[in-house]
């Protein structure tokens, strides 16, 4: 009896020893599609965000992480991660990225792997800080070949953001070619300056965007910097921008195919610079002037009553 129940005993710790020996599979981490669209479902933002991922199945609680991350289809470039989060700064416009994580056991083991995924970045650049903007700058961009808004553009059914910090777009001095360009919610902006070198803008111009009186850029007193331009295939607004007093700078425009606006900038009196617009019967579409300090018609301008 007892030779009985010697060997039950033996066989249990056995059982007990192989049981604490045995490890379950650590499953690769998951992608977060929300976070980390595919391509062809949405574009993530350029200048800052986070790329999240949720840890696989019977991942270790000290398990780390090693990412690889960059614009190769097989990644190389390689960050140690001790949360499911990669933060990134000042990626490319319209460029795909790929990346893939492993799971790191505490050892230095690799756990899992994950298949390799990708992303593509917006074509619409949005700067809301002065760090950013000199960050931008770094990339020396001579043409942007989508949106690049300095402060906010923002539905008129959105909550206006507070005012951004930037003061200086010097940093932007290569840039010469833009799709679409918005300098609006910086009332910390006082000139344009760092835009001189810009020549065209394929479509859109708005120095100043809201409604109500929200929006604008409360500062600003000289867009001269914006001399190059002549043409507009878009729309150009000048919007509540209350120390604004003329609008030169744009001596040089011949036409704009859409809309010019000019509503509710407090000190405007003088529109002498559109001239060579309204001579050149430059302007496609319609003309809105209203609330500024002087709001000519369209016939003063043509008749050169363009200040008050």
């Amino acid at each position: 009896m007892k030779k009985i129940n010697l060997i039950v005993i033996i066989c249990l710790i056995l059982c007990s020893c192989q049981n604490n020996n045995e490890q379950l599979e650590v499953f690769p981490v998951e992608k977060i599609n929300s976070s980390n669209p595919d391509p062809n479902l949405a574009l993530i933002p350029v200048m800052n965000g986070s790329i999240f991922f949720i840890a696989g199945k019977n991942t270790p609680k000290n398990a780390t992480y090693r990412m690889y991350f960059d614009t190769s289809k097989n990644p190389k470039t390689v960050f140690d991660l001790t949360t499911t989060e990669k933060k990134y700064t000042n990626l490319k416009i319209n460029k795909t990225y790929y990346w893939r994580v492993e799971t790191i056991g505490v050892k230095g083991e690799v756990l899992a792997s994950s298949p390799i995924w990708n992303f593509t970045t917006d074509n619409k650049i949005i700067i809301r800080t002065q760090k950013d903007l000199e960050l931008l700058g770094s990339n020396k961009y001579s043409k942007i070949e989508g949106t690049l808004v300095i402060g906010d553009l923002f539905s008129l059914t959105e909550t206006l953001p507070p005012p951004t910090d930037i003061s200086d777009l010097s940093p932007l001095s290569d840039l010469t070619h833009v799709v679409k360009l918005v300098i609006n919610n910086n009332n910390s902006l006082i000139n344009l300056n760092g835009l001189s070198n810009l020549k065209v803008i394929y479509n859109d111009l708005f120095i100043g965007q809201g409604q109500n009186l929200s929006g604008g850029n409360s500062s600003l007193v000289d867009i001269s910097a914006l001399s190059k331009i002549q043409s507009l295939n878009g729309t150009l607004i000048i919007y509540n921008n209350n120390k604004l007093k003329n609008l030169n700078g744009l001596e040089l425009l011949k036409s704009i195919r859409k809309d010019l606006v000019i509503e509710d900038n407090s000190m405007l009196n003088n529109f002498c610079a559109l001239t060579t617009l309204f001579n050149n019967t430059g302007l496609s579409e319609n003309y809105y002037v209203k609330n500024n300090k002087y709001n000519p018609t369209k016939k003063d301008l043509i008749e050169k009553r363009c200040n008050n």
